[in-house]
């Protein structure tokens, strides 16, 4: 048996060759979690980290009978401010409401202009249905509507691309009402006040009855452990920011306290 013995520079070389094959291998695999993390699922704003008890009530228009008026009227008693989230077709029934609903000083935000499943549309057809219903809401409003949120919460990277492309932040919720299930206002009520927190976005449907009944006990509930009720433009950070594998939105830099 033959025993090599290696000394002094011969060594040092091959030792070196070797890190440097563990530095390339590392190299390759950080490259490759990098890249798959680029690739990660990407997530519309289902709430926003802050320290401050601000919640955005998100509305969606795309029933009929909307009783409009009386929400308003509800939202005005407890000084809150909401995101009216329309369809464009809905805006051509209900153009009055949807004028009366910037003009009291709540955010009209874009829910598509057919309500289609998104998620089954190119993105050529995702854009002209967008931005078909940012133009009927502008018509009305004289404001280019700002917040998107996808018909029945169904979207995929296409989806949430498309609308962002095109100047929308992609608004999700964290506490979902479920007075489209049509369940007692009383469930409605202790739901929402069971699931909410600061910067919590809520769910809920004009054109329910059982909306109009629950909407002034959640207020009411919810005015008394001190929060107040803003659009989703105005709680959502703008850009820079990161958002969280559970769709929190978080500011790029520790701004939390200062919002």
């Amino acid at each position: 048996m033959k025993v090599w013995v290696i000394r002094g520079k011969r060594l040092a070389g091959i030792t070196a060759l070797c890190l440097a094959a563990v530095v390339a291998i590392g190299a390759v695999f950080t490259t490759q979690a990098v890249t798959v993390s680029a690739k990660a699922k990407q997530l519309p704003i289902y709430s926003v980290e802050t320290l401050e008890k601000k919640i955005a009530l998100g509305i969606n228009c795309a029933w009929d009978n909307p009783k409009i008026e009386q929400i308003l009227d509800i939202l005005a008693k407890y000084q809150a401010k909401a995101t009216f989230f329309v369809v464009g077709e809905w805006c051509e029934k209900y153009p009055e409401q949807v004028r009366q609903i910037s003009e009291r000083g709540h955010e009209v935000g874009n829910h598509s202009n057919t309500h289609p499943d998104m998620t089954k549309l190119t993105r050529e057809e995702i854009t002209a249905d967008i931005e078909a219903a940012g133009a009927k809401i502008e018509q009305l409003t004289g404001k280019r509507p700002t917040m998107f949120r996808a018909p029945s919460g169904a979207y995929n990277d296409t989806v949430l691309e498309t609308a962002r492309g095109l100047g929308y932040e992609v608004i999700q919720w964290d506490v979902d009402s479920i007075d489209w299930k049509d369940p007692a206002a009383e469930k409605i009520v202790s739901r929402v006040i069971s699931k909410v927190g600061p910067g919590s976005i809520c769910l809920f449907h004009a054109g329910k009855d059982n909306t109009l009944e629950a909407l002034p006990q959640i207020l009411e509930q919810l005015s008394g452990q001190g929060y107040t009720f803003v659009p989703a433009g105005e709680l959502v950070y703008p850009a820079p920011y990161t958002i969280d594998r559970n769709g929190r939105q978080h500011p790029e830099q520790n701004l939390v306290s200062s919002q």
